[in-house]
């Protein structure tokens, strides 16, 4: 669930026609006549107040979703993915996935998880898989919308997952025991699409929360650490011998766009204000490289890092507790080109 310093939102760009079906899992559509961004805001904790707004190149409506179902998104709004013609959306708090069409903003079906709490999610071959807190990934099937699977995982509560060929790669997190300490895991579990079964796991740094795919044979994850005597570490893990790399930056958040990794690193002083850098990275070098160092002081906040695969803007979403987040807009040379207002807690940007 949400913790103080995490706060979950997205923006997914690209306008598409819908289809009954979803034939099209790629998202292609020659008739699409408009770009936009989806602005997933989760809202408060018991506020049942989550958002998807719509980001247009003059203006944003956070209620956008709202308006177009009469009815809002419902409590604590986790992950979203643009998946051919159709949005998916993880609403944690309300225990659904959300399916709504990209053209109208009209829900399709909300998938009910029963008490799983679904987080994250990746889309393959006209599935899509999500994490949840039951210790589970779940397969939905994209025509039936149906959930068709689900596979047990053996580690704490996963969070994040990525695909790298046949294999899911799914971050275990931490819990509370019995007696409401934190405890922490610092594993990947590997889980193969053919049989869908948890197959192995890969030993990563303590408490690893955000993964994503770097190429054919290479994942990014950042692990968070346990607040002690376990640091915080970003490693880029080979998953042909499970060789790792551990990175000059404990990385908060990131993305990948092409061969460069954009992300900030958020750390605290003796009296806890923040302090974020963001940088970017090469893929191939894994040298990090500092940028936006006028915005590190009004960007302490930072909660999402996304880049705008066709024109390479750079979206940062900074949501300071308790307040509507800022989504900032950034050319490639860094110059500021953009700010809204966006929703309670923006925090993750997909394109």
């Amino acid at each position: 669930m949400k913790k103080k310093l995490f706060a979950l939102t997205i923006c997914a760009l690209a306008i598409f026609a819908s289809c009954e079906k979803d034939p099209d899992p790629a998202g292609n559509d020659n008739n699409s006549t408009a770009m936009a961004a989806y602005v997933l805001s989760e809202g408060n904790w018991g506020g049942n107040n989550a958002t998807l707004g719509l980001l247009t190149s003059e203006t944003l409506d956070n209620d956008w979703f709202t308006t177009n179902n009469n009815r809002g998104l419902g409590e604590l709004a986790q992950d979203a993915i643009h998946y051919g013609s159709r949005l998916y959306v993880t609403v944690s708090g309300s225990e659904k996935v959300e399916v709504i069409d990209t053209k109208t903003g009209k829900s399709i079906k909300q998938i009910d998880f029963g008490q799983k709490y679904p987080r994250y999610m990746v889309a393959h071959e006209g599935k899509v898989y999500v994490t949840s807190y039951d210790k589970t990934v779940v397969r939905i099937d994209t025509a039936a919308l149906e959930i068709e699977a689900t596979c047990q995982l053996t580690g704490l509560q996963p969070e994040q997952i990525c695909l790298i060929g046949n294999n899911l790669y799914i971050c275990n997190t931490w819990e509370n025991d019995s007696d409401g300490n934190a405890i922490y895991d610092s594993t990947i579990s590997v889980v193969d699409l053919a049989s869908f079964t948890e197959v192995r796991k890969i030993k990563v740094g303590t408490n690893p929360g955000k993964i994503k795919t770097l190429d054919d044979h290479r994942f990014i994850v950042a692990c968070s650490g346990n607040y002690g005597d376990a640091a915080a570490v970003c490693m880029v893990v080979d998953v042909n011998n499970d060789s790792k790399t551990t990175l000059e930056v404990a990385a908060s958040n990131f993305d990948v766009c092409g061969n460069t990794v954009y992300m900030y690193a958020t750390t605290y002083a003796a009296n806890w204000t923040t302090i974020t850098s963001f940088y970017t990275m090469d893929i191939n070098t894994l040298h990090p490289e500092q940028i936006l160092q006028d915005y590190s002081d009004e960007l302490n906040g930072a909660y999402a890092i996304c880049v705008n695969p066709t024109n390479k803007q750079l979206f940062v979403s900074n949501s300071v507790y308790g307040a509507t987040s800022d989504i900032y807009v950034f050319s490639p040379a860094g110059e500021k080109l953009r700010q809204e207002e966006g929703g309670l807690y923006t925090n993750k940007i997909i394109f």
